[in-house]
């Protein structure tokens, strides 16, 4: 018999978090570059983004010609993109003065994986850059982050326009993640619930 899964979100009904989500109508795009590895990874918080926001691409690749093949052209960017990845270069968000950006470019994956897809895009890495100074607590209890104040890409994507649209409500992703949190922690045995807090 086969498993049965959800005809949007495409992931088991016991962890889907389709019925938790609603709009957010951000008026600045977001182009969500997703490592292949990351693709239906139940875990994953990105289909929470593909559900909620009005302006999204999501794109699947870790070479400029996988994601040229995908429809996204990581040579040639639109006037006003940025990147939003910390590292050399990069600029606090929170402080920066942002009037000129016009598109956002978020890289989804493991941290090793985001960086090779940053490594193998340079043209990507020479694009203006930013990371938060102020980052909220991570609620995302169900994946190890490599330190302290790393976000989730949901929350990562829902910061982020807290910053440059502060009058849009961004709660719908928030409830959306705490949802996916709590079904993945369903699926766990209790026993094993000290090891996600």
């Amino acid at each position: 018999m086969p498993r049965p899964i959800c005809p949007a979100c495409h992931v088991h009904p016991n962890i889907c978090v389709c019925d938790t989500c609603a709009p957010v109508l951000n008026s600045t795009p977001v182009s969500v570059l997703q490592h292949p590895g990351e693709i239906g990874h139940a875990k994953g918080t990105v289909r929470i983004l593909s559900r909620c926001l009005a302006r999204l691409q999501v794109v699947h690749g870790e070479t400029p010609a996988e994601f040229r093949q995908a429809g996204f052209d990581t040579e040639v960017h639109a006037p006003g993109s940025a990147l939003l990845f910390p590292g050399p270069g990069s600029c606090a968000l929170e402080s920066a003065d942002l009037s000129h950006i016009r598109h956002w470019i978020v890289l989804d994956g493991t941290w090793r994986k985001a960086a090779r897809i940053l490594h193998q895009n340079p043209t990507l890495a020479a694009l203006p850059r930013f990371h938060f100074s102020h980052p909220p607590a991570s609620a995302y209890a169900i994946r190890k982050a490599p330190g302290e104040h790393k976000l989730a890409t949901a929350e990562a994507v829902a910061y982020l326009l807290n910053v440059i649209e502060p009058e849009l409500d961004t709660r719908p992703i928030t409830t959306a993640l705490h949802a996916l949190v709590t079904r993945q922690l369903a699926q766990i045995p209790t026993r094993l619930h000290k090891h996600y807090q």
